[in-house]
């Protein structure tokens, strides 16, 4: 049997993304291959056990521009952690994720990760941090409707989505995220009902649910300036009876009625500003 080799500078090579790629799908079911046509995070940085050039290990940080209670804070997220089968149990994970947090820890103060199991991180300082959904009934209203599909199928709307985030402004200055598009543009296409909608009046993308149901979910918004949540609902020619919010509303222009806890399996490891109010960071990744 092939020794094992650690490798930290694949994450820029086209073999080396296709094999994190494979890696990724064998063991999480997730084609991740989209990307390649879409558009990969440059801030990757892989630390990964190879065994020749087969990927058996892999860690990955990107980073990430985050706005915490008014501050600018750049930080890390940790990604694409996965072992092959035949190879757990040996450690590998441990090793990598003590290189990735070695790296991170000597540039940043704090360092992110989503996942549903988060007692494999607990050992590494991470804690789980809560978040919330806002949410209210509307009210009989005049509507509007000017908005477009966008497909990620089209290079034109892929090309306009990538330009929109180049110029995006915070959702919120609590607790937002002003990250690279990929994984937003990912969990778009892994999820066909999201719709990604263009509203030229309010030189606006918004990620939505549910828009032809009595309930309606506003996931994101990617704009130079954040419109008000009422010039969005009008805009989208909404008629139903809610919208459930799953960001930060400070700056929406509205009052929510309700706040509901939720899991959106988030964990931290350093300061993090916003702990212990009421905050969402969007849920636009994968």
């Amino acid at each position: 049997m092939n020794p094992l080799n650690f490798r930290s500078d694949y994450a820029r090579t086209k073999e080396g993304l296709s094999e994190l790629t494979r890696l990724i799908y064998d063991v999480f079911d997730v084609d991740v291959s989209p990307l390649d046509r879409l558009g990969h995070d440059p801030s990757v940085v892989a630390f990964g056990w190879w065994r020749g050039n087969e990927l058996v290990a892999n860690v990955s940080l990107f980073e990430r521009q985050l706005w915490l209670m008014g501050e600018q804070v750049t930080a890390f997220g940790v990604q694409s952690v996965a072992v092959r089968p035949e190879w757990r149990g040996k450690g590998l994970f441990r090793d990598l994720m003590g290189r990735a947090l070695s790296f991170a820890d000597a540039r940043v103060n704090l360092v992110t990760l989503a996942t549903a199991t988060p007692g494999l991180y607990t050992p590494f300082g991470f804690r789980q941090i809560e978040e919330a959904t806002f949410s209210a009934g509307l009210a009989l209203r005049q509507t509007r409707a000017s908005c477009r599909r966008l497909s990620l199928d089209v290079e034109r709307d892929a090309a306009f989505l990538r330009d929109m985030f180049t110029r995006r402004s915070p959702t919120s200055l609590v607790a937002s995220a002003c990250d690279h598009p990929a994984l937003f543009m990912l969990k778009a296409v892994e999820t066909p009902e999201i719709e990604l909608l263009h509203l030229p009046d309010l030189d606006a993308v918004v990620a939505v649910k549910g828009r032809d149901g009595p309930s309606m979910t506003l996931l994101d918004i990617v704009a130079s300036s954040i419109p008000a949540l009422e010039a969005i609902v009008s805009a989208l020619g909404y008629t139903g009876e809610r919208i459930d919010v799953h960001l930060t509303p400070d700056r929406l222009s509205w009052t929510p009625e309700e706040q509901t806890p939720f899991d959106n399996g988030h964990m931290v490891r350093g300061f993090f500003a916003p702990e212990g109010r009421a905050f969402m960071l969007s849920d636009m990744q994968i």
